[in-house]
């Protein structure tokens, strides 16, 4: 079973929904479902749940501003009402069963910064915390996250790091300076993914089992964004899809710029990456080494559940 939790860092919900997709072809899963879906009913919650809301962040005043957006700790309240629904179906003792196997994927950090902290030049946030000490409030307000997850019976969650924020084609468009990253989201990227991975093996340590995976996303997305060509890309600045410089302003739409062929393109839209780029991301966090995959990759992780459950 596979629950996502996988709360993208722009407000279209395609890149990291079609990873985890992805992710779920390579584990031979069935696409789980959106959990307020009036379809998500009876066998198919056995599947999963996806808690996914496009805009949100960390902290609850990422996305503000943006409509009808489901904040992360009510996304976790889901959580807990999903294992409430489905213990109707099966039992208390097979839920806490399904559940403690599960596979809990999420992405979360990125909008704290574009959509929060760096949203216009000043911010509450920019003015309340230097960039620094807001990177350590991040991780601490997510760490509380995590705890509540585990504490509702999560024990395999496979959390990933931001992307190389300063260089999606929306930020070379907006901040960058002649097509390079912006420097202010590419340190706070560097800021933030480093005591991510740190927070996780604490919190591992404290629970004394490794229910928590780091996948360093941003690693593996910069190797094709410094080397495009290594990796079958003509480009990493260049959207597929969209408008202005670096087809990297506003939203793919009927109007918009479209290239011949995605696969030459590191990016599909301003903000995330193509299939091909997003099936390189999985490849290392299936079997990535510990370059990307702290403190194991998913396939070990795979191997060692398949001898503890068999």
């Amino acid at each position: 079973m596979v629950i996502n939790f996988s709360i993208i860092n722009i407000k279209i919900d395609v890149s990291v929904t079609r990873r985890v997709n992805v992710s779920g072809q390579q584990l031979g899963a069935e696409s789980t479902m959106p959990y307020l879906s009036p379809d998500l009913t009876r066998e198919n919650l056995l599947v999963g749940a996806n808690f996914a809301s496009a805009g949100v962040g960390i902290l609850n005043d990422t996305g503000d501003q943006f409509m009808n957006i489901i904040k992360m700790h009510k996304q976790i309240d889901y959580f807990k009402e999903y294992q409430q629904r489905l213990s109707a179906l099966i039992g208390v003792s097979r839920t806490k069963r399904l559940v403690n196997q599960a596979l809990i994927l999420i992405t979360v950090g990125g909008n704290d910064f574009v959509n929060n902290y760096f949203l216009v030049d000043s911010t509450a946030r920019s003015r309340q915390y230097s960039l620094p000490d807001y990177v350590k409030f991040l991780i601490n307000r997510y760490s509380k996250h995590l705890q509540r997850l585990y504490n509702l019976g999560a024990r395999r969650v496979l959390v990933t790091g931001s992307g190389p924020l300063g260089c999606a084609p929306a930020e070379l468009a907006m901040r960058g300076k002649n097509g390079e990253c912006s420097a202010d989201l590419q340190r706070a990227a560097s800021l933030y993914n480093p005591q991510l991975e740190q927070m996780l093996l604490e919190l591992n340590k404290k629970i004394g089992s490794d229910v928590f995976i780091a996948a360093n996303t941003a690693l593996m997305h910069n190797d094709f964004i410094t080397n495009p060509n290594a990796y079958g890309f003509n480009t990493s600045k260049v959207a597929c899809c969209g408008q202005g410089p670096y087809n990297g302003m506003g939203l793919c739409l009927p109007v918009s710029n479209l290239c011949p062929n995605r696969d030459l393109h590191a990016f599909w839209d301003p903000f995330h990456p193509t299939e091909k780029a997003n099936k390189l991301v999985v490849e290392q966090i299936m079997s990535g080494s510990t370059k990307y995959m702290k403190p194991m990759n998913l396939s070990t992780i795979l191997t060692l559940d398949a001898r503890t459950h068999s």
